[in-house]
C-alpha cells in the first residue's frame, strides 16, 4: 500500500504544463491569529522550462474561518499575479488534522502568452508541539484548469505539495517552511 501512495503521489506531482507557473504553495491548513497579516517569500528553480522563480504572498488573517491573499512572482519561465481566498474548514484539535480548501484566480505570463489560472487546493495539517516551538507536517492537492487568453488552448496541471512548517519560539514568529 505505502508503494502505491509514493507511485500516485510521484505522478500527480510530474503532471504539470507551463500554464501553471510554480510558487506560494507553501500554507497549513492553520489559520494566522484574527486581523494579522504575513509576508511569504518562496524562491524556486524548474528544471523545464528551466529558470529561477520567485513568490511572494500578503496574506491576511480576517477571521478563523476565512484568509484571503495576493500574490506576485517573477523570473526567468515568466510572471503571475494573482489573488486567493482560503476557507478554514476543520480546526486541528486532539487528534484531528486541520483541513482547508484554497480557491483563486490568477494571470500568468509564460513565454509570450497569456493565461487565466484558477487555483483550488485542498490541504490538511497536523500540529506537533515542541519544547522549542512547532513543527506541523502538511499536504496538499493543487488542481489549476489554465485559459490561454487570445488563440485558444486550454491546460490542466495537477500537483501535489508535502512539507512543514517549523515555527520557533526564541525568533519571535518567524515561520520557516520546507
Amino acid at each position: 500500500m505505502r508503494h502505491l501512495f509514493l507511485v500516485a503521489a510521484f505522478t500527480l506531482s510530474a503532471v504539470t504544463f507551463s500554464a501553471d507557473i510554480p510558487g506560494g504553495l507553501a500554507r497549513i491548513s492553520e489559520g494566522l491569529p484574527n486581523n494579522t497579516y504575513e509576508v511569504a517569500l518562496s524562491p524556486a528553480y524548474t528544471l523545464k522550462p528551466g529558470g529561477a522563480y520567485l513568490t511572494s504572498e500578503l496574506r491576511y488573517q480576517a477571521n478563523e474561518d476565512f484568509g484571503a491573499g495576493f500574490g506576485f512572482g517573477a523570473g526567468e519561465i515568466g510572471y503571475n499575479f494573482g489573488v486567493n481566498g482560503t476557507w478554514y474548514i476543520a480546526p486541528d484539535i486532539e487528534s484531528q488534522p486541520a483541513f482547508s480548501v484554497l480557491g483563486g484566480v490568477y494571470m500568468n505570463r509564460v513565454v509570450q502568452s497569456n493565461f487565466l489560472a484558477l487555483r483550488i487546493v485542498p490541504t490538511v495539517s497536523k500540529m506537533i508541539p515542541q519544547d522549542w516551538g512547532k513543527v506541523t507536517p502538511y499536504a496538499s492537492l493543487q488542481a489549476t484548469p489554465s485559459f490561454r487568453l487570445g488563440v485558444a488552448n486550454n491546460n490542466f496541471s495537477l500537483r501535489t505539495n508535502v512539507g512543514t512548517l517549523f515555527e520557533i519560539k526564541d525568533m519571535q514568529g518567524l515561520r520557516v517552511f520546507t
